[in-house]
């Protein structure tokens, strides 16, 4: 079944075809009203949740903005948290992908111009077992079950493209993704585990079995990405591309950071470095619920690292963003660009849970970007028969490490995702966002010349024909911040003085004295 919605923001002016310069896109929200096309099927594949293997058909909503006329828009996959079980099986109020968090980050990301969708990726695995041999290897499949229908999702896109017209007219040669906590896992995944040989490695073998057997068996759960016919794996859309160019992350973490190599996707993260479930550098995975060890994993400081030391995020560093966004980054990241940590303060204490005599012990802050619907959530929790503890404490349970968490909370963190994720997201996706600055005009365009370029210290503006003359100028750094504005020149020819500004890419928006305007870049060595 197949439902479209419509999202309508009050009060966003967008500015495209006005006088006025515009916002950018793919930079800014600059589409007021998204589209969602929900239960969209991209697959079927064995589920384990039961217990017995059984074939389930895999869906996810697809997000587009409204009134768009764009032919092909770059594709942003969302994969949602949930500690790879449903909700209230999980013990909290997270585990679909119409979550709040992959909602927000679809629709704000649509209404940039992108097209998203936020997919259900197969669940299962036994965080209670005693034996951790037990815990680490079902997670492990959980997590390759998510990396393989990440894939899948980028296949079915590209099936489309070539034999169904492209419906949702996605750019093929720029697929992101990008996941919340256990989403985490899957963008990371995604992005890195090439190589089978990668989760071959020594703690992922149970070394308690003569011989020792690898926790994840390619013969039984398929291969890397899902493409051939196992016990537990159903291929589809085979030979197509299940490669991505863009990652990020908000917490979650990934096997080991030699997945990391050269020559990969580009990633942003963004962590708490307290995060009680997830490590900020290299350590342990926990089961919230019990606290019992599951395995060593790599978090978001050391694959930011790695991408650094290989060349993958030298697309960042060469830009030299200067935007508030990047500088506060830069006092906390240890100089490692694409690495945003949230700096929390931990206050140990209890949280009450609203009945006389329960509270919680508060454990530091893992996730200051989620909410979700405590009354929903409550009554949810109570409907399910045999519950142990009521709703109220599950939900008190399940903010000890987001104690003060809102809506409010979660948007404006939120917020800085979005400052600081968009202006790399374009770099690494190759994204000519000069031509949707505004509306270009393209005889303007033909009339203008901009020398030198790559400038040093300063550059020339001119038109060389026509009756028109240099009404306006703008500068803009790459997060569309205007860094030079020079208003009412009536000129057919001004120098733009560079000094004050640090190399990197910039866009000079030119306005003319009837109107027009066309925008170009430029390069400050």
């Amino acid at each position: 079944m197949r439902k479209r919605l419509t999202f309508l923001t009050l009060g966003l002016l967008c500015m495209l075809g006005s006088a006025a310069f515009a916002q950018t896109r793919y930079l800014d929200e600059v589409f007021p009203e998204v589209t969602i096309t929900q239960n969209v099927k991209y697959g079927n594949n064995i589920s384990v949740l039961t217990g017995a293997p059984v074939p389930i058909d895999l869906y996810m909503d697809v997000y587009e903005p409204e009134g768009d006329t764009l032919a092909e828009r770059p594709l942003v996959l969302i994969a949602t948290t949930g500690n790879f079980l449903p909700r209230i099986m999980t013990g909290g109020p997270k585990g679909t992908f119409r979550d709040s968090v992959p909602a927000e980050l679809c629709i704000r990301l649509a209404k940039m111009g992108y097209v998203t969708a936020s997919f259900y990726y197969r669940q299962g695995w036994n965080p209670i077992s005693p034996d951790q041999n037990v815990r680490t290897a079902t997670i492990l499949q959980a997590a390759y079950r998510g990396i393989q229908d990440a894939r899948n999702v980028v296949r079915f896109f590209h099936a489309n493209v070539d034999t169904a017209g492209n419906d949702f007219r996605i750019d093929p040669t720029r697929i992101a993704i990008g996941g919340n906590g256990t989403g985490g896992y899957v963008a990371l995944g995604t992005g890195y585990l090439n190589d089978f040989a990668e989760i071959l490695l020594p703690k992922f073998f149970n070394f308690d079995l003569t011989p020792p057997q690898p926790y994840v068996d390619s013969t039984i759960h398929g291969n890397i990405w899902g493409t051939n016919t196992a016990f537990l794996n159903l291929p589809n859309y085979v030979g197509y591309s299940s490669d991505v160019n863009f990652v990020f992350n908000l917490g979650g973490a990934m096997g080991d950071s030699s997945w990391v190599n050269a020559g990969e996707p580009p990633s942003v993260s963004f962590h708490t470095p307290l995060d009680p479930f997830a490590p900020y550098k290299t350590g342990p995975v926990i089961v919230p619920t019990t606290g019992d060890f599951v395995i060593e994993a790599t978090g978001s400081y050391d694959v930011t690292r790695k991408a650094n030391e290989l060349g993958n995020n030298q697309v960042f560093i060469d830009a030299n963003l200067q935007d508030p966004f990047t500088m506060k980054a830069n006092m906390l990241n240890d100089g490692y660009e694409g690495l945003f940590p949230f700096d929390r303060p931990f206050t140990p204490g209890d949280l009450p849970c609203g009945i006389p005599g329960i509270s919680l012990a508060l454990v530091p802050e893992g996730s200051p970007w989620d909410w979700w619907d405590e009354a929903a959530f409550v009554a949810a929790w109570d409907a399910v028969p045999g519950q142990t503890v009521p709703g109220i404490v599950a939900n008190c349970n399940s903010k000890t490490s987001n104690p003060d968490m809102s809506a409010t909370k979660g948007r404006t963190y939120i917020d800085t995702v979005m400052a600081y994720l968009a202006p790399r997201m374009v770099l690494a996706l190759g994204i000519d966002t000069s031509a949707s600055v505004s509306i270009d005009n393209h005889l303007l365009a033909q009339q203008l010349q901009l020398f030198p370029n790559p400038a040093a210290s300063s550059f020339t503006v001119r038109i060389t024909e026509g009756l028109n003359a240099i009404g306006d100028i703008q500068v803009l750094d790459i997060t569309g911040r205007v860094v030079i504005n020079r208003e009412n020149l009536r000129v057919r020819e001004t120098a733009i003085d560079l000094e004050n500004l640090t190399p990197g890419l910039y866009f000079v928006r030119v306005r003319a004295t009837d109107g027009a305007v066309t925008t170009r870049k430029i390069r400050k060595e």
